[in-house]
């Protein structure tokens, strides 16, 4: 249970860095405010309402900030379409430059983004952080019942597919409005994660307070995962590590004083990580990599304790060990050769041609490369986190043999997902007549 916490805990404290920063360089883009002048603020917002409201300021301001998310993005796709000249002309456009094409169907497991790393890795991946996650978890219990906890996954589910959908028809918008002339390749921008923000400006920045909703719901969204993962992390450590470490119960005070402190330590902590956020890559394949190192262990306990029963706890410890340093050797390589250099991911050809202002041509040549060799370290991210559960459950069932199998005549059915419960043994009953069992009794 403690190394599961601290599982957890290590995934929000290297994920939390990075949602702090995807604000901080829109805001940045925006206004030539720096990066570094605009993460104290926004964290210093965020960790005073978490402290103040708990997990109820929590929950209604990620309804607010919702909204305001899903407006910005609709608003920044239908005005970057409608100047473009229509749908037809986006899609003309991006199937020209070969962006409308579907995943690789390989086995390849190197291949950034093939059909078997989007539909399994990334399934994978989405049952852990959505499902078997403790910041789900939390505001499920919240919920009056268990029908109202399947209702909000139905909803939250759909809706996060229409949120990724407005993402994806995002970067359609962005390569049609800049399919002849590239910001990347002439530095109009510094980096990929800046293409939003660029093409906000460049749809919306004539029209007055839509800029402003678009920043505002960038920074939705990131508070929103901000105060979550702060809320989450403060209840974890306060119910099972700071608790049994004290001999006296806490008071409803002092266990307001201890999710205070933490929110604060841990809030405050990431403005020094952005740092080192900034320099390691792309925000997507960053927040996925850096998270799946605890979250991949965390899928594997997460199944065995459902679906395999008779694997003790001394086994899964092993696996899970196995699992973590394994995934953090590789991601920590990969990350390292990103920066510098030595892994580069094929990119499709993008032109310059259009461009109405003056560019350096020696940077342009330089921002076209193709690909690297590849290697273990080149595993697409998509993959980590169902790489890291397979290696926890196979290394944990081979320690079972070691360690030895959970005596399951002892286990409680209803813990176990119901198509593994065949495989229990069934407990003989024997009849008693009522009357015998009374007899004797005044």
């Amino acid at each position: 249970n403690i190394f599961g916490d601290l599982l957890f805990s290590t995934t929000q404290v290297l994920w939390l860095p990075v949602v702090l920063y995807v604000p901080a360089i829109t805001f940045s883009q925006v206004t030539g405010t720096g990066i570094h002048v605009i993460t104290p603020i926004v964290c210093t917002i965020c960790t005073f309402y978490t402290c103040v409201g708990g997990l109820k300021a929590v929950i209604w301001t990620d309804v607010i900030q919702s909204f305001v998310m899903f407006g910005s993005i609709l608003a920044v796709c239908i005005k970057g379409t409608i100047d473009v000249g229509g749908l037809a002309v986006v899609l003309q456009r991006n199937n020209e430059g070969g962006r409308l094409n579907a995943p690789e169907w390989t086995w390849d497991p190197t291949i950034r983004l093939s059909m078997l790393s989007v539909v399994v890795g990334g399934t994978l991946h989405k049952i852990q952080s959505s499902d078997v996650n403790q910041v789900s978890i939390q505001r499920f219990l919240s919920l009056p019942s268990y029908n109202h906890a399947k209702r909000c996954m139905l909803i939250f589910t759909l809706l996060l597919m229409f949120l990724l959908s407005c993402c994806s028809y995002m970067g359609l918008v962005s390569y049609a409005v800049y399919h002849d002339c590239d910001p990347i390749s002439t530095k109009l921008a510094t980096a990929s994660d800046q293409l939003p923000s660029l093409l906000m400006m460049r749809t919306l920045g004539s029209l007055s307070g839509l800029p402003g909703l678009f920043v505002a719901g960038v920074f939705s969204a990131a508070l929103s995962s901000l105060s979550t993962g702060l809320n989450s992390l403060a209840c974890v450590i306060t119910q099972d590590i700071v608790r049994p470490l004290l001999q006296k119960p806490l008071t409803e005070r002092q266990t307001a004083f201890w999710l205070r402190a933490i929110v604060v330590v841990f809030g405050f902590s990431c403005i020094g990580m952005v740092n080192v956020v900034e320099k390691l890559g792309t925000v997507v394949p960053l927040a996925s990599s850096t998270s799946a190192v605890s979250m991949g262990p965390l899928l594997g306990i997460y199944v065995m304790g459902v679906c395999l029963p008779w694997i003790k706890g001394k086994s899964v410890l092993v696996g899970s060990l196995v699992s973590f340093l394994t995934l953090a050797w590789i991601c920590a390589n990969a990350q390292l050769a990103q920066m510098n250099g030595d892994i580069r991911h094929p990119k499709l050809p993008v032109s310059v041609d259009g461009c109405d202002y003056s560019f350096d041509n020696v940077t342009v040549q330089a921002a076209i490369h193709g690909p690297s060799e590849r290697d273990i370290y080149h595993l697409s991210f998509l993959w980590y986190t169902a790489f890291g559960g397979v290696i926890c459950i196979v290394v944990s069932i081979l320690a079972g043999f070691v360690f030895g199998w959970e005596d399951l005549t002892k286990m409680d059915p209803n813990l176990i997902t119901p198509c593994m419960r065949r495989f229990l043994p069934n407990k003989n009953y024997e009849t008693v007549n009522m009357q015998d069992l009374f007899k004797g009794n005044p």
